[in-house]
């Protein structure tokens, strides 16, 4: 072999040891870029300062929007969370989003069958029950413990939160023809809901282990020109007014005085709610869902193709319902 070969055949070694470094450092920077991208993603979500949660039906979600852009920033469905396969289709039609908790949890509630309570920060499913034909709101008793309606069988039902589990069965039942909605009020330790037209109150009786509903008093009824009350929600920075809609109206009904007015003469409003920004409202505009949310003035806010919403809140603390600071007890 020549010397000219041999220095040739040198320099291709060398050449192979440096390619193969190469390629090592870039397998490193490429397996350490992708780890920390995984990193990130499991990074806990950060509410905006100004969100909306809403129960979108075309995509089985609930879904958070910045609300200063009107962009989703947040989203959970059953597939994604894992939810058992023969579970699935209770999850079907989100009918109801409450953040709860300071919001760092979402209450919901599914047309399909279930009651759900969600972390936001992890999207955790930290508990699921089924509570009948048609669920349509829940609500968080004082002792972390739920409360669920359906409207197609009118039961109000009994639920012991049980966060290690996941999942469980209603504890107590009761008939409530055309229920559609339940609110805690913490000054007066009462939850109230609709049966039609006829707002009715119950006594609850903190059993952690044996959740009760008692002494069901009927305490208003709007003018039977109104049918099938509907939404039930705190009017915000009041400690004795809640929203009431109907398939003709949205009302505000005065606790104190035993009142209500009639405050926008809506068609079928399934949800309201206002905050210091406004007021959000779902006006149908294809069979029971529309793809936005209006205001006061009836202004429509924002548009998200293929959506169907059937109810928008604002993420805010109720003081209505909880304490100001309020954190889950279950856990």
């Amino acid at each position: 072999m020549y010397k000219a070969d041999l220095i040739d055949l040198k320099e291709n070694r060398i050449m192979e040891k440096i390619l193969y470094a190469a390629m090592c450092a870039i397998l490193f920077l490429c397996c350490s870029s992708s780890d920390e991208s995984e990193a990130n993603s499991q990074s806990p979500f950060t509410l905006p300062d100004k969100a909306i949660v809403l129960a979108e039906q075309a995509s089985k979600s609930v879904v958070i929007l910045d609300a200063s852009t009107y962009r989703t920033v947040w989203s959970w469905n059953p597939e994604k969370a894992g939810v058992p396969s023969n579970c699935q289709t209770w999850f079907h039609n989100p009918s109801e989003v409450k953040p709860v908790f300071n919001n760092q949890y979402i209450l919901m509630t599914a047309s399909g069958g279930a009651v759900a309570l969600i972390r936001i920060a992890d999207s955790k499913l930290m508990y699921y029950a089924y509570v009948g034909e048609n669920p349509h709101s829940a609500e968080i008793l004082p002792d972390g413990n739920l409360v669920a309606v359906s409207s197609t069988d009118g039961k109000l039902r009994t639920f012991m939160t049980d966060t290690i589990k996941g999942t469980g069965k209603w504890f107590a039942s009761y008939e409530l023809p055309s229920a559609h909605n339940v609110v805690w009020d913490l000054q007066r330790e009462l939850l109230y809901t609709t049966e039609g037209i006829k707002l009715c109150t119950y006594k609850y009786n903190f059993n952690r282990k044996e959740p009760r509903l008692q002494d069901r008093s009927v305490i208003f009824e709007l003018p039977s020109t109104e049918s099938c009350g509907h939404d039930l929600f705190p009017v915000y920075d009041k400690t004795d007014v809640l929203w009431i809609t109907t398939n003709e109206n949205v009302w505000q009904y005065d606790i104190k005085n035993n009142k209500a007015e009639l405050i926008y003469p809506l068609y079928a409003v399934k949800s309201v709610c206002n905050s210091a920004d406004g007021v959000l409202m779902l006006y149908p505009t294809t069979e029971w869902w529309s793809d936005g949310l209006i205001n006061e003035k009836g202004k429509k806010l924002f548009s998200i193709y293929g959506a169907k919403i059937y109810k928008g809140r604002w993420v805010m603390n109720n003081t209505f319902s909880y304490p100001k600071e309020h954190q889950p007890k279950f856990e």
